[in-house]
């Protein structure tokens, strides 16, 4: 199983490449309002068709040929802000919904846009909209959304004789931890991953580091004692030590060495396509806190330096359309983000009892707000969650030291 993960992954970089040096020609510069760039994270040859079809609609809509600046979702991030400032900025930009903040300068609102060319906002997702807002701005129309979940081991689970029921609680988790642990499996593989890092948390106990205001709080007592809490299920066997690796986590799900690990609707296909045990997704076990689970999406925005916005924004509209999206949901991409489009997305994901997930998870989810800061915080957490995870420092010692560095 390791094995065909690494083949998979060295194919998906290699097309990735080749789908990079082919966009790489395409410049702002040298874009009429008939020729655009759109710049997406793509992560292989598969998404790559995916999202070639995408572009594809909608010159066969009759807009404009919109042509692909890909790059993995890692690298896509690291360039971006560089690239949004030079003169061949993309004119279409895909953005995270915890992102999303972080771009306000680089992005065009589209309040104005969504007003003239009188866009019916209400087919959408409203948590997926609220996740594209920004200061009460929309900067981006979003094409998907969803809670994050936990992913589980039926198979691993059945043997230990539990089945982890929407709705579990914490205590209900530790429980089947033990269960686990007696049969020589870990229950979780744990991450330093903002998003799933962050879900967990708040789960736990409501403890977060972004405030429903979008404020940094890094020294935020209760995520500093959900840090603690995930470190006493490593000493006590049921969780993996973390790594400085955004990858460790779903890798060792793959592989067997763990039984859950968290994770987002976007990845529920594409693992079912991958592991050799039964899929099961469940809600996050929740503790004491009032929110079950962070929510999170992405979309289209619109680059302040595009001299065509409202080409670019007649692109966007046909992106995230109905039919579109209904499309991307049969190919598996993501739970999309217009409400008529995902039942689709749940006949292509073929998991008993999926509906039921989501719909509870989604009763208790609430948008993780971006922060302008966010990417550092990101990049703060895979250097300092790991030591706390592991127990060579404690959840207050490493949110001090985060904190520390980002002036809060």
């Amino acid at each position: 199983m390791k094995n065909r993960t690494v083949r998979l992954a060295a194919v998906a970089s290699a097309a990735v490449l080749a789908l990079s040096a082919c966009s790489s020609g395409s410049s702002a510069s040298s874009q009429s309002a008939d020729d655009l760039t759109w710049a997406m994270w793509i992560s292989g040859t598969a998404d790559q068709n995916a999202w070639q079809e995408v572009a594809d609609a909608v010159s066969d809509d009759g807009g404009p040929t919109v042509t692909i600046q890909g790059a993995p979702f890692t690298d896509y991030w690291t360039k971006l802000r560089t690239q949004l400032s030079s003169s061949d900025a993309p004119c279409i930009v895909t953005v995270q919904s915890l992102r999303a903040a972080n771009y306000t300068d680089q992005l065009i609102p589209l309040d104005d846009l969504v007003k003239e060319d009188g866009v019916d906002l209400s087919g959408f997702d409203t948590t997926a909209l609220d996740g594209m807002t920004v200061d009460g701005k929309l900067y981006a129309l979003p094409y998907d959304t969803g809670p994050l979940l936990m992913f589980y081991n039926k198979d691993m689970f059945k043997a230990a004789g539990v089945t982890p029921e929407p709705g579990w609680t914490v205590d209900d988790f530790e429980a089947a931890a033990a269960k686990l642990k007696a049969n020589g499996d870990k229950i979780l593989a744990t991450s330093d991953e903002d998003l799933n890092l962050e879900s967990l948390i708040l789960a736990y106990n409501g403890g977060r580091v972004i405030t429903e205001d979008g404020d940094l709080d890094a020294t935020n007592a209760k995520f500093a004692e959900g840090l603690d809490w995930i470190n006493s299920l490593v000493e006590k066997g049921y969780a993996t030590q973390a790594q400085a690796d955004s990858t460790a986590d779903d890798t060792a799900f793959v592989n067997g060495q763990a039984g859950t690990y968290i994770d987002g609707p976007w990845s529920i296909i594409n693992q079912k396509g991958v592991v050799d045990f039964d899929l099961g997704v469940t809600t996050i076990p929740v503790g004491d806190s009032d929110a079950g689970t962070f929510s999170a999406g992405s979309g289209f925005g619109i680059s302040s330096q595009c001299k065509y916005p409202e080409q670019a924004f007649e692109a966007i509209q046909t992106m995230t359309s109905e039919q579109v999206l209904t499309s991307l949901a049969e190919e598996g991409r993501a739970l999309p983000s217009r409400t008529k489009a995902q039942s689709a997305w749940f006949e292509t994901a073929g998991i008993d009892g999926l509906d039921n997930v989501l719909k509870t998870a989604l009763s208790t989810s609430v948008p993780l707000p971006g922060n302008a800061d966010s990417d550092q915080l990101s990049q703060l957490f895979a250097q300092y969650a790991p030591p706390a995870i592991n127990g060579q420092q404690t959840g207050e010692e490493a949110m001090s030291a985060i904190a520390s560095q980002l002036g809060s």
